[in-house]
Parts: C-alpha cells; sequence; structure tokens
C-alpha cells in the first residue's frame, strides 16, 4: 500500500502494513487527532473508510470494497483536512491582524491619553511654579520688611545711647542675620574709623550701602556710621575720619575729647 495515501498534518505514522490491526490503528488515532470542533463532517467520512478497510481486510463484498474506491475515500478526507487545515490558517492569520490592529489603536488611545495628561501636568506644573514663585516673592519681602525694622529699631536705639554717651549694639545686616564675630564690634564711631579696607567692605555689602570704585575711605567710613546710627549725633557727626594711611593710629581719644566739649 502506498505510503503518500496516508501522509498526514498530524505526524501520526502510515500503517505498516495492510494488516486489519495496522489500518484500524492508524484510523483510531487519525480520528483522535482530527479537532471535533473544526471538522466534524470528518467523522463520517472515517467511518465509512473504516468500514470499508473491515469489510476488505474481512473478505466482505460490499460496492466500497474496491481498493481505488478506498484510495479515493483517503484521496477526499486528506484533501478535506488541507482545505480546513487552509481555512484554519486564514482564521488565525485573520484574528492575527485584527488583534494588531486593535493592539494599535490601543497603544495609540494610550499615547494620545498620556500626551493629553503630560500637557496637564505641564499646565499644572507651570501654575505651581508661578504660584511658589509668588509665595517665594511674598515671603522675602516680608523677610526684607521685618529685617528693615529691626535694622531701624536698632539704629533708633543706638541713636538713642549715643546722645548719652553710651555705646551702641550691634545691627543686623539686611540678610537678617548678626555681623560675623571675626568682623569688629562697633560699638563708637572710632570703631568704624579703625576698621580695615576689607573690614569696611563686608560692613558697606552687610548693610547694602551703596558705594562707587575709588570712592573716598571717609565717605565710606560715614555710610557705615550713619547706618550704625552714629552720625545723627552732634558729637559724633564732629568727628574727623581718618585716611586709610593713618587707620590703627586713630582710638577713641577724639571720642572722649568731643564728649569732653560738649559737657
Amino acid at each position: 500500500m502506498s505510503q503518500d495515501l496516508f501522509t498526514n498534518p498530524f505526524g501520526i505514522p502510515p500503517p505498516s502494513d495492510d494488516s486489519y490491526a495496522s489500518l484500524s490503528r492508524f484510523i483510531a488515532e487519525f480520528s483522535q487527532a482530527i479537532p471535533q470542533d473544526q471538522f466534524d463532517s470528518f467523522r463520517s467520512k472515517l467511518t465509512s473508510l473504516h468500514e470499508a478497510l473491515t469489510s476488505k481486510l474481512r473478505g466482505e463484498t460490499r460496492p466500497q470494497d474496491d481498493m481505488s474506491e478506498i484510495r479515493g475515500m483517503f484521496q477526499e478526507l486528506r484533501e478535506d483536512m488541507i482545505q480546513g487545515q487552509n481555512s484554519l490558517r486564514e482564521d488565525m492569520i485573520q484574528g492575527q491582524n485584527s488583534l494588531r490592529e486593535d493592539m494599535i489603536q490601543g497603544q495609540n488611545s494610550i499615547a494620545e491619553r498620556l500626551s493629553r495628561v503630560e500637557g496637564r501636568f505641564d499646565s499644572f506644573s507651570i501654575s505651581f511654579h508661578s504660584l511658589n514663585g509668588e509665595q517665594l516673592s511674598r515671603i522675602r519681602n516680608i523677610e526684607t520688611k521685618t529685617n528693615e525694622t529691626r535694622t531701624s529699631a536698632q539704629r533708633s536705639e543706638n541713636i538713642i545711647n549715643r546722645k548719652s554717651y553710651r555705646d551702641t549694639k550691634p545691627i543686623p545686616f539686611i540678610n537678617g542675620q548678626e555681623p560675623p564675630s571675626d568682623l569688629p564690634e562697633l560699638k563708637t564711631i572710632s570703631d568704624v574709623d579703625n576698621l580695615n579696607p576689607s573690614q569696611l567692605k563686608a560692613y558697606l555689602e552687610g548693610y547694602g550701602c551703596k558705594y562707587v570704585e575709588n570712592e573716598p575711605q571717609t565717605s565710606l567710613k560715614r555710610k557705615v556710621s550713619d547706618v550704625a546710627g552714629f552720625i545723627k549725633c552732634p558729637h559724633d557727626n564732629l568727628y574727623e575720619f581718618s585716611t586709610l594711611q593713618d587707620i590703627g593710629n586713630q582710638s577713641s581719644t577724639p571720642n572722649r575729647i568731643l564728649r569732653s566739649r560738649h559737657n
């Protein structure tokens, strides 16, 4: 019997010979391999084929007993199987294409939603930063006004103390912090006069005093003295600041001299 006649897509070995047992084994395995939900129509053909083979091998005489008729039935069954496989493959391809299109549409929809979400987030972020910037600006304004109030209050107190010939207290810088400990404390106007250039610059910048390059040292000292509350007092206002070359030679003696003059 031709082996090509029993070639199948399920990998079922063909009958080893023309015996009834070998043919029955092949038909039984072939019947189980066919998906019943897809190929129910093959069942009746397989039944007819099984009956024909059985009657042939038992020596019975029936119209279907001719071997050419049996081969025809096998060939028809094989063609139906191939057609069924092709149909199933086409359905799978169409299903895959449909699924792919659905996935692409779903991805595009998700991308559009993400884009809208990102747009809303960017808008929210801009609004938040804008609002946050406004809040920070307000906080800085409050801090600036608070520092200015502290400076003004301490300056007024220093003016009163100097009129009574008492030492002054440190005035906070414009950032609200006290002058660094490495800077000389300004208790009298002579303390301002004894500042070296770097110390004088530190006080000028700390108090936010405006000045220009090459501005006379006496002018810079007067600006610091004014912030410290010295210049408003008559005896301090008469104080003559030393030049840069004289720094170190000046002491609090002029203050004492001025004080004796006004007593």
